[in-house]
């Protein structure tokens, strides 16, 4: 462990009793996202919501370096060290990619995994993905903008790419202000994220995986959901029609009791493509 490991703190919010449950939050959110998964689910489980570094409580990553998905899933990591049996994770975009990434630490520590359009685009590149560089021009204007402090700009640049073209213009003062106090962990994040990654990244990842995508989404997130898709045959991948990238937040019900169902076992002998109502 690092020094920057070793003295890292981490805000976590915990409820309820049962088999552990770790819900891992996007960029520029926090885990206030998942209340209301965590209020449906706390009555089965040990519902884990942490911070991830620069949320909250927890530590913002220093800069020394670029940060890795090493050191974004070192707080899933620390946490997991605390916890006994089988864990379950779910997790939201850079949420979802830092799953992926302990996933693949824990092994068979992990028994459920659910990914709603992990942000993966190092995942494109090395496949020559057109979509690659669309990822690439979003990741050079959340460098030049965080570079500039320019945060207002980034807010207006990540708002419109994450949640649709126009959502920016139709978001009141507040909640700019409060999108653009939440993005300077995004710079590091970035960097993690786009780092080429081997087709067989993932291939020891023994949990059950349900992997969701939105039919209404950016080409990044769906070609990323698609890739790992063809190349983890056995992983469950359902599309969510008429969802965007949000789809956790803006069509929440229908997201949550998919989660539900999944972690009851429900999607056992579904086919491996699906679309669920949103």
């Amino acid at each position: 462990m690092n020094a920057a490991q070793a003295t890292m703190q981490i805000d976590c919010a915990r409820s309820g009793d049962g088999p552990p449950l770790l819900l891992v939050h996007s960029s520029a959110s926090g885990n206030r996202q998942w209340g209301k998964l965590t209020t449906s689910l706390q009555g089965r489980y040990r519902v884990i919501a942490p911070q991830l570094r620069g949320y909250g409580g927890t530590s913002a990553w220093p800069g020394t370096r670029r940060q890795t998905l090493d050191d974004a899933a070192q707080v899933l990591l620390e946490l997991c060290e605390q916890l006994e049996g089988r864990l379950r994770i779910v997790g939201h975009s850079y949420g979802g990619a830092v799953a992926l990434w302990a996933a693949r630490k824990l092994g068979r520590r992990v028994s459920h995994l659910v990914l709603y359009e992990p942000m993966l685009p190092g995942l494109l590149a090395p496949h020559g993905h057109p979509a690659a560089a669309e990822a690439t021009a979003l990741y050079a204007d959340v460098q030049r903008h965080g570079a500039a402090g320019d945060w207002l700009a980034l807010a207006e640049r990540f708002t419109d790419y994450f949640n649709g073209d126009g959502s920016w213009a139709a978001s009141p003062p507040a909640r700019r202000a409060a999108i653009a106090a939440a993005l300077p962990p995004n710079v590091h994040e970035w960097h993690a994220v786009m780092v080429g990654l081997p087709p067989d990244t993932f291939a020891g990842i023994a949990a059950r995986c349900l992997l969701m995508s939105g039919t209404h989404t950016r080409p990044v997130m769906r070609a990323t959901a698609e890739l790992l898709a063809q190349q983890h045959p056995h992983w469950q991948f359902e599309l969510m029609p008429g969802c965007g990238h949000m789809a956790p937040l803006t069509h929440a019900e229908a997201f949550n009791q998919r989660v539900a169902g999944f972690l009851e076992g429900s999607a056992a002998e579904r086919p491996k493509v699906t679309s669920v109502e949103a």
